[in-house]
C-alpha cells in the first residue's frame, strides 16, 4: 500500500498524538517517531481498532489500563520496548498499530475510516477531499455503494460497504 497522501495523513496523525498524549514509556515515543520518519514505515503501517492475528503493535497512553507496549509477531509477543524498536526497524512488513488512548479521539476515528475508504476505492480525488466532507456525506456514498452491490448481487462489496457504514454510524453516534 503505497498511498503518498495517506502516508502524509498518517504522519500528521502520529505528530498529533505525540503532541497531545503522554505515553507510559519513552520507547513508545521512539517507536512512533521511527514510524513517522520514513515513507517505507508509513506505507507499511495500518492503524486498527482491535487486535488481530497479524503483526501488531499496541501502544498505551499513561491513563490507559493496558500494557504500555505489546508487540506480537508470528504468535510470539514481547513487551520490551528496545527489542520492539529494533524489530520494527529491521522488519519492513505490514504492521497493524493499535492505540489505547485515554479518550475517544476523533482524529483517530477519521484516520481509521480514511484507511477503509482508501482500501476500497484506492487513492483517487474523491477520497482526497475526505477531510472536507461530513460523515453524513460519506454515509450517503456508502449507502449508494451498498444499493449497487445488492443490485449486482455482489456479496463481497456488500459486506465491505456494510462494515464501513457501521463504522460511520458509530462515529456519528459519538459526535
Amino acid at each position: 500500500m503505497n498511498h503518498t497522501w495517506l502516508n502524509y495523513e498518517k504522519q500528521r496523525f502520529i505528530e498529533y498524538i505525540l503532541y497531545q498524549y503522554d505515553f507510559k514509556i519513552a520507547e513508545s515515543v521512539w517507536i512512533l517517531n521511527l514510524l513517522k520518519s520514513s515513507p517505507k514505515y508509513l506505507s507499511n503501517i495500518t492503524f486498527v481498532s482491535e487486535l488481530s492475528n497479524n503483526r501488531i503493535l499496541s501502544i498505551s497512553t499513561s491513563q490507559s489500563k493496558q500494557l504500555p507496549l505489546l508487540y506480537c509477531k508470528d504468535q510470539f509477543c514481547i513487551e520490551n520496548g528496545r527489542q520492539i524498536f529494533h524489530d520494527i526497524r529491521l522488519d519492513n512488513t505490514e504492521l497493524n498499530v493499535l492505540l489505547y488512548l485515554n479518550k475517544n479521539d476523533d482524529r483517530l476515528n477519521r484516520l481509521l475510516l480514511l484507511q477503509m475508504l482508501v482500501d476500497y476505492y484506492g487513492e483517487d480525488k474523491d477520497i482526497r477531499s475526505f477531510n472536507n466532507n461530513s460523515l453524513h456525506h460519506w454515509g450517503q456514498l456508502i449507502r449508494n455503494e451498498i444499493d449497487k452491490s445488492l443490485d449486482n448481487n455482489d456479496q463481497d462489496t456488500f459486506l465491505e460497504m456494510s462494515k464501513i457504514l457501521q463504522f460511520i454510524n458509530e462515529l456519528e453516534e459519538h459526535q
